[in-house]
């Protein structure tokens, strides 16, 4: 009989640690506490008859919206630079317990890593519901992604131009939002800066937009009944195959959140079937580095 899950034993981390464990971090393991930070959503930018508009009024064009977000910052010991890692969280959060074992893991691998919280500072709970979906939307969260972004191009330690982003279900629609070419023209962005390659676990692929512009990892699970593996198929097909690289990894037998051993036994969140699966977990651990690799240290 397939169990249900709370909603506290969701929130206490469930989702968030999809890119934890998809990154092979033994969650909880004793480790340097990551820094935790404040930092700016990438500033809108106005549309192009709006600043024509105020210059000839004599004005000077200004940012639309800016909201102030909190996330936790690691990274390796020594000068740098070093390539970098934006994570985005899914839809129920991200709690600080889940935060040790992601930056663990890639700290050990030679990434900065800053885990954005788009959450906690705007009073969000959770948005796993549609009623829900609006405390932050895909575009909201896109300006948090690309503050991530500015953030970490500011600090001293961090090459800019080798920056990934990779996101778990809601965090992994955020993720293909951002690797669309035209998610760079969305914010005041005066050093051109953009994200070198992208890695999405289970997203949304029913509603994506256009072909992603830097390569792309999409991992997905064949019965996956929240973020269905035929959409994300759909969307390559529809994408063509001239551009950046863009790799679809379906698992037969995977669900929801495979990667993600608190599902295990598999048990429903949210009217849906959540189950940790150790091969494709494995599998994932194996082709996310091995695609850092290749785009980020090459």
């Amino acid at each position: 009989m397939k169990s249900p899950i709370s909603r506290a034993t969701v929130c206490s981390g469930a989702i968030a640690l999809a890119l934890c464990c998809a990154a092979d971090a033994k969650c909880g393991n004793a480790f340097a506490s990551p820094q935790l930070v404040e930092f700016e959503a990438a500033p809108q930018a106005l549309g192009s008859s709006q600043q024509q508009t105020r210059r000839e009024r004599g004005q000077v064009p200004k940012d639309v919206r800016r909201d102030r977000l909190r996330g936790f910052l690691a990274k390796p010991e020594g000068d740098g630079p070093f390539p970098a890692i934006v994570a985005l969280h899914g839809c129920s959060g991200l709690p600080e317990a889940v935060v040790q074992g992601a930056s663990e893991r890639a700290v050990s691998r030679g990434y900065v890593i800053l885990l954005a919280d788009s959450f906690t500072t705007r009073s969000i709970d959770d948005t796993c519901t549609p009623d829900r979906y609006a405390a932050a939307d895909i575009f909201t969260r896109t300006l948090d992604a690309y503050g991530a972004l500015l953030f970490l191009a500011r600090q001293p330690f961090v090459d800019a131009y080798r920056v990934a982003v990779a996101g778990a279900s809601q965090g992994g629609m955020v993720t293909l939002s951002v690797a669309e070419e035209r998610s760079i023209k969305l914010f005041v962005n005066p050093k051109n800066l953009g994200f070198r390659a992208a890695i999405a676990l289970y997203p949304g692929c029913g509603e994506v937009g256009a072909r992603p512009s830097i390569p792309t990892l999409i991992i997905v699970g064949e019965l996956d009944d929240w973020t269905p593996a035929n959409d994300c198929a759909r969307a390559l097909a529809n994408w063509g195959n001239a551009g950046t690289p863009i790799k679809l990894v379906t698992y037969p037998g995977a669900h929801h959140a495979f990667d993600v051993e608190i599902f295990q036994p598999g048990r429903m969140m949210f009217g849906h079937w959540l189950e940790y699966n150790a091969g494709a977990a494995e599998d994932a651990r194996r082709r996310i580095y091995a695609f850092l690799t290749d785009y980020l240290e090459k």
